[in-house]
């Protein structure tokens, strides 16, 4: 199944993929797409699709 839902991922000094790439990696996330949706002080926030079991 195909699910969608929003993440917040920690701001680090450089806005790179990899970045986002990494967590989603670490947290054993199968993500289809992913995009910054907002984001404050310290966080982005990411509406990401992902296919679940």
């Amino acid at each position: 199944m195909i699910t969608t839902k929003i993440v917040k991922i920690k701001k680090n000094k450089e806005l790179k993929s990899e970045h986002f790439e990494s967590f989603f990696k670490k947290e054993g996330l199968d993500i289809l797409r992913w995009a910054i949706t907002d984001s404050d002080d310290v966080f982005f926030y990411l509406n990401i699709a992902m296919v679940i079991e």
